[in-house]
């Protein structure tokens, strides 16, 4: 009996390992596809321009009294908020950010590079809605955080898994990037990013990253990357800049992104657009330098088009694919690495419309070289709502466009001659070594078979398929291994700091 009992196990153990095998994790996208440049040199040259004219002649408003002190230091001309910086002090500070660096994660295998041609995919960002399991939206919860960032640990494409899938709106404000970030630690061994809605959070975030890494690690290797939002046009806010010190002081880098609504917040140009997102950014990268000389920053945009009937922000359109290519080209022109966002959506499901606006959203990005692509899986409902059925539907999709960029790998021609010569007129190759040993990459969620097939399958919508794929992932996750005196000196922080908000809240 014991013994059919162990066949029996052995049996459901290799059925297991056939539905629901390990991912295959797939490192940084080495771009051999791209990039596309669009402007002529004059062209990038008449952006710098402006640029410098927006940044040394109009300013750039720094709403932090530190912040004003940090530039009359530096030797930036300051009249009341309104920072003035020179084209010398700009260059001389962009000249100190690395084109380059490594995103340490927890586990090493899972660290990639930043900068130059390397690209990679980072997990949603920050929304506040749901669309669950049954389809219907709802407010976001914790639940819902730590599921993304299950997921994102189970993509074999997906490079970081963020702190903020969605806003868990369950959890008190000044507690949530406690949860947040030591699910993020605990949940997943791929890199991570920290929380920005206050000075405290940020050091409470480098604080247990420091239990995780160990002080002297993380005070010389990037292990955490913030994403901070200027107010477009021309205004970096306190909260902003108090996160940026704590982050910059610690070496850590930031996605110093405007958040640019063109037609709105800023002139339905590409190029006048272009050049007023590049001075907000810049001044952003800059002001790190002042903080702390050398340390990595990120050139960050987050761009939409405008309905001119209704003011509601437009995804996958025309015009803010060809401005991502300029911001790519400026990006290089000052050699520091670049982020963008991708693979969001208007639609309320995973429909026609959504798969539409996310690949015209991820192929200008792309191909205009983007190094950090943050909300890679999931968005929809203009970046308001996060959907699980989505979410996996978008990720298989990284794993085309990874090879896709990944380009072609030389080859000799006389084997496959050879094959050639063999199958002979009227004959398949199916069966040859080489069609074996080197499939076409194929995404396990679309469905090529035949109509009548498609109908006794149950005629599934891509929405029932994606909903079946986060069940199988989830039911398969296995939290990656964390030693249990990190663990449990990390929820010992998250406890002690806990019960100090809880106490001043009350």
């Amino acid at each position: 009996m014991s013994q059919n009992l162990k066949r029996s196990g052995g049996r459901e153990a290799r059925i297991r390992a056939r539905t629901n095998p390990p991912p295959v994790y797939l490192p940084a996208v080495n771009r051999q596809v791209g990039p596309i440049n669009l402007l002529s040199p004059d062209g990038v040259q008449k952006i710098h321009n402006t640029t410098l004219k927006i940044l040394g002649g109009l300013g750039i408003v720094f709403r932090d009294a530190r912040a004003l002190a940090d530039w009359r230091k530096a030797g930036a001309r300051v009249e009341g908020e309104r920072v003035y910086i020179s084209q010398e002090l700009l260059m001389e500070l962009l000249a100190a950010v690395p084109s380059r660096y490594t995103f340490n994660a927890r586990n090493p295998d899972r660290s990639v590079p930043v900068g130059d041609n390397y690209s990679i995919f980072a997990n949603c960002y920050g929304a506040p809605f749901v669309y669950g399991l049954d389809g219907v939206r709802r407010r976001s919860e914790l639940e819902d955080s730590r599921n993304f960032l299950k997921l994102a640990q189970m993509s074999s494409a997906m490079h970081v898994a963020g702190i903020l899938p969605v806003e868990p709106q369950d959890i008190p404000v000044p507690q949530r990037h406690l949860d947040l970030v030591s699910s993020a630690l605990k949940l997943s061994d791929k890199p991570i990013m920290g929380s920005v809605i206050s000075e405290t959070a940020a050091r409470d975030t480098i604080d247990m990253l420091r239990i995780v890494f160990g002080e002297e690690y993380v005070d010389t290797n990037v292990v955490v990357t913030a994403l901070l939002n200027c107010n477009t046009p021309l205004i970096w806010d306190e909260t902003m800049l108090s996160s940026l010190r704590v982050y910059a002081a610690a070496n850590q880098p930031a996605l110093l992104t405007p958040f640019l609504l063109a037609g709105a917040s800023a002139p339905a140009s590409p190029l006048a657009g272009v050049a007023l997102l590049v001075a907000e950014a810049l001044a952003g990268i800059a002001y790190a330098q002042v903080v702390r000389r050398g340390c990595p920053m990120v050139m960050g945009v987050a761009l939409m088009g405008v309905s001119m009937k209704s003011g509601a922000p437009m995804l996958g359109t025309a015009e803010p694919g060809l401005m991502n290519l300029l911001v790519g080209q400026m990006a290089r022109h000052y050699r520091v690495p670049w982020r963008s966002c991708t693979m969001w959506t208007g639609s309320k499901m995973a429909d026609l419309q959504a798969g539409y606006d996310s690949a015209n959203s991820m192929w200008p990005v792309m191909l205009g070289g983007c190094n950090f692509i943050v909300h890679s899986a999931g968005f929809v409902e203009g970046s308001l709502g996060v959907s699980y059925a989505k979410w996996v539907q978008d990720s298989y999709q990284l794993e085309g466009f990874h090879r896709f960029f990944s380009g072609i790998a030389d080859e000799e021609m006389e084997p496959l001659l050879l094959d050639i010569q063999r199958v002979g007129p009227g004959g398949h190759f199916l069966g040859t070594d080489h069609t074996r040993e080197n499939p076409f990459i194929m995404n396990r969620l679309q469905n090529n078979d035949t109509y009548e097939q498609w109908l006794d399958d149950g005629a599934k919508s891509a929405e029932t398929v994606g909903v079946e794929e986060v069940k199988r992932q989830l039911g398969g996750y296995v939290a990656p291994p964390i030693s249990d005196d990190i663990a449990g000196t990390l929820d010992a922080f998250v406890e002690t700091r806990r019960a100090k908000y809880a106490s001043i809240a009350a």
